[in-house]
């Protein structure tokens, strides 16, 4: 992808979402949104050329982020739930940092692609925050806030 086509998708992109997470298009506000988008693009062209921005996705890696919004409306129910007993008085709630097996490659495009979706999907849900991966022992770490009903594995 050529230089001129990549900056003017990530600005786009960019621009798009301070326009979306702001929720208005008041004069103000759009050009705060072009100078972020601006400096962002920046960023992310100087990344590029020193190769940090190479990543590789499978297609059957982006299928399973179709299950995150589940996902979350599962664990939104776990956290309220708990968080209702925790007041109750009926349970203590008890958060903890757990490691598991997670096979995360190597330094390859399609490795850090993987890690990349991986911990993306992992941290919309609320009960569960993506703390580390590590590739080189094969284990990814993250907090729980309720451990007893959290999955196994990451996305």
């Amino acid at each position: 992808m050529g230089t001129a086509v990549f900056v003017l998708l990530w600005w786009i992109a960019l621009f798009g979402w301070w326009v979306l997470l702001v929720g208005t298009n008041a004069g103000l506000e759009l050009l705060a949104g072009a100078c972020a988008a601006t400096l962002a693009t920046a960023l992310a062209v100087a990344l590029r050329r020193r190769g940090l921005l190479n990543y590789r996705f499978r297609a059957r890696w982006l299928a399973t982020v179709l299950k995150v919004p589940w996902r979350v409306l599962y664990e939104c129910g776990v956290v309220f739930g708990a968080l209702a007993m925790h007041l109750a008085g009926q349970r203590r709630l008890s958060s903890r940092y757990r490691a598991f097996d997670f096979p995360a490659g190597g330094n390859d495009p399609e490795s850090r692609g993987r890690r990349a979706v991986a911990a993306a999907a992992d941290s919309i849900s609320p009960n569960t925050m993506p703390v580390d991966i590590d590739p080189e022992h094969g284990v990814a770490l993250r907090h729980e806030l309720d451990p007893r009903r959290s999955s196994n594995a990451m996305p």
